[in-house]
């Protein structure tokens, strides 16, 4: 009976993971979080223990006996589609559930955001992208190139700016800036001349971790701080501009907003709402449950539009 049918969704990210545990109905059976769980190249094998981990807490707190017919985990660092079969080849053959699919986070979230119906999802987390689907069906994306030429308006690339700016400021090279203070003191080196060698080792979810430190030096009216924010949320802005072009019936697009940065108390959530608003742009207040999106992308048949889907490998 399908009341008897468990689907398991993970959202996986480069700050934590979350899973949403749900009968063939949809409703919710159980939640968990866990460590983050993106996807990097030559480390899949870090998200597959974090993924582990999440998955054994789940199924453990919600008294589950054996395995879900599903799991869907949407993962950031899936965008190629061989990314997604390979990680599919790797949960598969942990047997968490009878089949497995995996997708990429924006699909997790764009689902729960908007089902099958047209809308625009701006996501300003660790990393940045956006994308569309069109009255018409069409999909559009932009951004997600990933840190190396991307990522803008990012907490990686605020962190980054932050840290630049602060290294400048101490060389004389920029304008004076409590960055230059704050920034190598957050990380443990209030001697910045020492923080150089330690950068290398930093992941890119530790540099996103300083955004919220640039934004509140902007709050305490630092220049160097505030410009940095400023150009951020004009990145971010650039993603929705682009994207409501494709709309030719004149109609404004629903708007989703989701990434740690962006979501209701993110530190620049009422920036970016006060740009958007002029632009007659009026987001949702809540956020998309990527979790939740997964597991309804398990619901459909076949799970997840046949994407990245594997049987367990027993």
């Amino acid at each position: 009976m399908k009341s008897e049918m468990r689907v398991l969704g993970i959202d996986g990210g480069g700050t934590g993971s979350r899973s949403f545990l749900c009968d063939g109905g949809g409703h919710e059976l159980y939640r968990e979080v866990g460590g983050a769980a993106l996807v990097r190249p030559g480390f899949e094998h870090e998200s597959v223990h974090a993924l582990s981990e999440l998955v054994s807490r789940t199924l453990e707190g919600a008294g589950v006996s054996g395995i879900p017919d599903v799991l869907v985990a949407g993962l950031a660092g899936v965008g190629r589609e061989q990314s997604r079969i390979e990680m599919a080849g790797r949960l598969s053959e942990l047997e968490w559930a009878r089949s497995v699919c995996v997708v990429t986070d924006v699909d997790a979230a764009f689902q729960d955001a908007f089902g099958d119906g047209p809308g625009l999802l701006l996501i300003a987390g660790t990393g940045s992208a956006a994308r569309a689907r069109l009255p018409s069906g069409g999909v559009v994306r932009t951004g997600g190139w990933g840190a190396l030429v991307g990522d803008e308006g990012s907490g990686w690339s605020l962190g980054i700016a932050g840290l630049r700016a602060a290294l400048r400021g101490r060389d004389g090279r920029g304008p004076p800036t409590r960055l230059t203070a704050t920034l190598p003191a957050s990380l443990g080196y209030p001697e910045s001349t020492s923080l150089v060698h330690h950068l290398w080792g930093l992941s890119k979810a530790e540099i996103a971790a300083l955004a919220p430190l640039v934004v509140a030096a902007a709050d305490q009216g630092d220049r160097e701080a505030a410009r940095i924010v400023d150009e951020a949320v004009d990145r971010l802005v650039e993603h929705v501009v682009a994207l409501r072009r494709e709309w030719t019936d004149g109609v404004s697009p629903p708007v989703a907003l989701l990434g740690g940065l962006i979501v209701p108390g993110g530190p620049l959530r009422s920036r970016l709402t006060e740009r958007l608003h002029e632009l007659e742009v009026s987001p949702r207040e809540a956020p998309p449950d990527g979790a939740r999106g997964a597991a309804m992308l398990g619901l459909q048949d076949p799970p997840a539009g046949g994407r990245g889907c594997r049987p367990a490998a027993g």
